[in-house]
């Protein structure tokens, strides 16, 4: 019985992922990929308008999102935490070029969310260092705020969070990251 159950629930995922396949409904446009050579946010956008997986996926649940809200906010960031939001950004983006998700004829919109969850969990790792150093004081309040409530709660986030603490001096745990109570310090500002 347990057999039937498992091959159930594996054909239920693999007709789930091979359900969200989109085809490029654009050109590859060299300015998007300009945008992601240069960091910039809009880089996500694009994609989304060539790969229209949708609000739900990666593109736009995750990367667009975070990615304005951190450029918005990086001024309430010490200096340690300016450089980690934007080594974690420069990773992200480097990372999905290298990855050529964009010059594809058709993305399987659950394979690039899987893979930019890896890849965001890879860009944390490799700023471990630097995480270690930013993540305290104001800038532990301010990263809370950063993140929804929602997607603190996600598996992957808290997985991530677990292991790139785990690489400080002393380990950081989960409960370490939580805000100290003074969030109202990190409201959303423009970027000058």
């Amino acid at each position: 019985m347990t057999m039937y159950f498992m091959l159930f629930i594996s054909l239920c995922i693999i007709r789930f992922c091979e359900s969200h396949i989109v085809q490029a409904t654009q050109p590859i446009n060299q300015t998007c990929l300009n945008f992601g050579s240069d960091y910039d946010c809009r880089f996500y956008s694009c994609f989304e308008e060539r790969f229209p997986c949708g609000s739900k996926y990666w593109m736009l649940k995750w990367g667009h999102k975070y990615c304005t809200r951190t450029q918005k906010s990086l001024l309430n960031f010490d200096k340690n935490g300016q450089k980690l939001l934007q080594q974690i950004s420069n990773c992200l983006t480097t990372k999905l070029l290298k990855q050529r998700y964009y010059t594809l004829n058709k993305v399987n919109c659950e394979q690039l969310r899987l893979a930019g969850q890896r890849i965001l969990h890879e860009c944390y790792m490799l700023n471990s260092k630097l995480f270690c150093n930013a993540f305290q004081g104001k800038n532990r309040d301010c990263f809370f705020q950063l993140i929804d409530d929602d997607d603190r709660r996600d598996l992957t986030v808290i997985r991530t969070l677990t292991s790139v603490g785990q690489k400080c001096t002393p380990k950081k745990k989960l409960a370490d990251m939580r805000p100290s109570g003074k969030i109202n310090q990190c409201v959303l500002t423009p970027t000058l």
